[in-house]
């Protein structure tokens, strides 16, 4: 008998097309109920990875027998095992893969009310796998354990089903903060670098001051990916987040409604609003980000374009829909990137410019070609110094079935286009 985990990380690794034939050696019942099996088992099945310490790990060869002539696999250097996953086709929240910025933003609910606010169930295979492999024995768990931990997530629904999702990942968002607050588990902490979390109305009252104490908590959080927040709530978030502050976060999605965590944020870099017109964002990232390099998701106006150049002085790159208005832009003065975002259509060899065109592949063709010029038009006139770039990102919907209807979870961004300015 071998456990779910040691099971599951050997034919995970075999997935990711590493020969571990011969190379793994369980151990004896006998000798695993010897170090309590049930509690192990218990453990293992629940995901509870921060409270097995090393030694309650089952032994197999790769430690054991092999010391002396250590395995290739085990010999890979943690770089390698990151540029394994990285390059599989788990689906990461809140990553850059492939010079695509963003892996999922939801639709905001002023769009599709049914709009579910966790993500879809792809989403968990890579920390599942990773949670296999760290648990499968000590020399794996040396390698996969941070990588498991580099994102913390708190936006899916229960496995069985039956647990309504706003208590789902409230109760999620509970068990990680309190294990990562404590003292103990400061080494855990400091392999966190991005937290994706949909922050629902359940138990919000005890979970938004835990919330923002955790993310004070994480000494190497970068990335910082709020999907969902009811606006009932809102103030309840930015009060807890009042006194905070979290100088190492880099790059912030969120919904307009959470300014309070935005400000706390005085060192970001790439702020983008994944919900409404970011308005209640906007005075915000004028008044306490004075670092911000890039932005999307925002309604811009002249007037606001205005106040961004003149406040945001380090201000590089602007993402905007496809069908935006680029000639405004010229007031960025220093501008050198601009970032395009269409629809991605079913058809392999042409993209949907807004969601309502149904012209032929050569007015697309020439309407891409239009908007490119546009965007150099403006990017010449910048004075900005580094390299002037075009980008068109591609994204597509998520859909997924509710009982017996469609429903859109939101979008992805499927592949980018780079042109030179």
């Amino acid at each position: 008998m071998i456990t779910d985990s040691v099971r599951d990380g050997g034919l995970i690794l075999e997935k990711l097309d590493i020969d571990l034939k011969d190379k793994i050696t369980f151990v004896p019942e006998d000798e695993l109920r010897a170090t309590n099996e049930l509690t192990l088992r218990r453990r293992i099945r629940y995901g509870h990875a921060h409270s097995l310490h090393p030694h309650h790990l089952p032994v197999t060869s790769l430690e054991a027998g092999d010391m002396e002539t250590p395995s290739a696999v085990l010999q890979l250097p943690t770089e390698i095992w990151r540029e394994i996953v990285s390059d599989s086709n788990f689906l990461i929240l809140g990553s850059e893969k492939d010079g695509i910025p963003r892996s999922l933003l939801l639709l905001g609910r002023e769009k599709i009310t049914s709009c579910p606010k966790t993500v879809p169930p792809a989403y968990r295979e890579r920390p599942e796998a990773l949670r296999a492999l760290s648990q499968t024995c000590r020399a794996l768990r040396a390698i996969f354990f941070p990588l498991l931990w580099e994102y913390v997530e708190a936006c899916f629904e229960s496995k069985n089903g039956r647990t309504a999702w706003h208590a789902s990942v409230a109760n999620v968002l509970l068990k990680r903060c309190t294990a990562l607050v404590k003292p103990e588990n400061m080494a855990i902490a400091r392999h966190v670098r991005v937290v994706s979390v949909s922050l629902s109305w359940h138990k919000i009252a005890v979970a938004a001051p835990l919330f923002a104490q955790c993310l004070e908590a994480l000494p190497n959080l970068d990335t910082l990916h709020i999907l969902y927040l009811k606006s009932k709530w809102q103030g309840t978030i930015n009060t807890a987040f009042e006194d905070k502050e979290l100088p190492g976060v880099r790059t912030i999605i969120l919904p307009s409604g959470a300014h309070g965590i935005l400000a706390a944020c005085p060192n970001v870099r790439d702020v983008s609003c994944n919900e409404e017109s970011g308005a209640k964002l906007f005075d915000t990232l004028i008044g306490c980000c004075p670092e911000v390099e890039r932005i999307q998701g925002f309604q811009l106006t002249t007037a606001k374009l205005k106040k961004l150049s003149k406040h945001l002085r380090n201000l590089r790159e602007i993402a905007i829909p496809f069908d935006a208005d680029i000639d405004s832009l010229s007031v960025i003065k220093r501008l050198s990137k601009i970032e395009l975002l269409a629809r991605k259509s079913d058809d392999d060899d042409e993209s949907e410019i807004d969601d309502g065109d149904d012209s032929a592949g050569m007015a697309l063709h020439e309407t891409k070609h239009e908007r490119i010029n546009a965007a150099r038009t403006v990017l010449k006139s910048s004075a900005g110094e580094d390299p002037k770039r075009i980008k068109i990102s591609y994204w597509a919907d998520i859909v997924g079935m509710l009982g017996m209807a469609e429903i859109t979870y939101g979008k992805y961004w499927v592949m980018t286009e780079e042109f030179d300015a």
